[in-house]
């Protein structure tokens, strides 16, 4: 009875000085952070419209902040993981998405974020094999259209 009593208490005195150690080797994770600037797709007044991020993984919206008067918009507090930045108009609609952006601990901040409406470059890489083929209006023999 006697062992198991030092042993129960040599267990609780061993955690017990383990636990700086642990704490001491763990860094606090930095929230992530979103911010640029809608100039190129927001009509003025540009404070009509809201920017949000959107979790990738699950579709949860992660924060939604509204731009300033330059078109510009900070959304802090992220989750370190992919998120898309979506563009949102006065009548709640989705104007342009922008992304994904994956903040890492290693990066967490993004503050560059231009958001421009268009064919996004991932569209162009699934496009060319078809229009490679011809499937894009053209004629692939003759190159007519």
């Amino acid at each position: 009875m006697r062992t198991a009593k030092a042993g129960i208490a040599m267990a609780i005195i061993g955690s017990m000085l383990a636990a700086p150690l642990s704490a001491a080797g763990r860094q606090d994770v930095e929230p992530g952070v979103l911010g640029g600037t809608a100039k190129h797709e927001a009509k003025k007044p540009c404070t009509d419209y809201t920017v949000r991020a959107r979790v990738v993984s699950d579709g949860t919206i992660a924060e939604t902040v509204p731009l300033d008067v330059q078109c510009s918009f900070t959304l802090s507090g992220l989750g370190l993981t992919n998120q898309l930045v979506e563009l949102i108009n006065k009548d709640g609609k989705v104007v342009c998405t922008e992304g994904p952006y994956l903040l890492t601990q290693a990066a967490p901040h993004k503050t560059d974020v231009d958001i421009k409406c268009g064919i996004p470059p991932a569209a162009y890489l699934l496009l060319a094999p078809l229009g490679a083929l011809g499937f894009l209006g053209g004629d692939a023999e003759s190159g007519a259209q």
